[in-house]
């Protein structure tokens, strides 16, 4: 079946600090929200932690996206753990549709990426009539007890963007202070779910 594209499809790929041989490194997957908060983090990691970026709008039924990413992992030098989101796109999928893809995801990551923690991050909160957030907020419910059900860690990034929400620019992006705030948010759970020394 073809896939259901958006109007602008594309892929966003960044890996810094390849020949840091120390550092944390993240398989950090998402929407153009990691794509925004990609560069405070890694300046927030101060080279102890490297977030190397797989930014796309493939929704999760779009057949590429895990070949896409797989492909990009296998350029990683190592990883510590895999932080997911996808929240922001596919929004032609039913909740219902929604939950079994992301299901059917987790337990992919799990599989192809099992030797390192696999965290759910909830997708962030949007203004903007184009992301409606009621619908965020359900698919953060089904995200959460998905995780719960596999025994995973999850990223609130939902309360730390709607707490900061006057650093929205468009109603969905946010300006450098709630990149900061978001990145903040993700080293710190680096710490957690890593451990200490990160």
């Amino acid at each position: 079946m073809k896939p259901v594209y958006e109007n602008i499809e594309w892929d966003n790929t960044w890996m810094e600090q390849t020949h840091n041989s120390t550092a944390r490194r993240i398989l950090y997957i998402g929407d153009s929200i990691t794509v925004g908060t990609r560069g405070a983090a890694n300046a927030k990691g101060a080279g102890k932690v490297v977030f190397d970026n797989f930014g796309t709008s493939k929704a999760l039924d779009n057949p590429f996206f895990f070949d896409s990413l797989r492909l990009f992992a296998a350029q990683q030098p190592s990883r510590a753990a895999v932080f997911f989101n996808n929240g922001l796109h596919g929004w032609h999928l039913s909740e219902e549709e929604y939950e079994q893809l992301y299901a059917h995801m987790l337990d992919k990551l799990i599989s192809a990426f099992g030797e390192a923690p696999v965290v759910p991050m909830l997708t962030t909160f949007a203004t903007n009539e184009g992301f409606p957030n009621h619908r965020v907020q359900a698919r953060n419910a089904i995200v959460t007890r998905l995780a719960r059900e596999r025994g995973l860690q999850v990223i609130d990034l939902y309360s730390v963007a709607e707490a900061n929400r006057e650093h929205l620019s468009d109603g969905v992006h946010f300006d450098g202070e709630g990149y900061n705030a978001l990145a903040e948010t993700l080293l710190q759970a680096v710490e957690r779910i890593c451990g200490e020394g990160s």
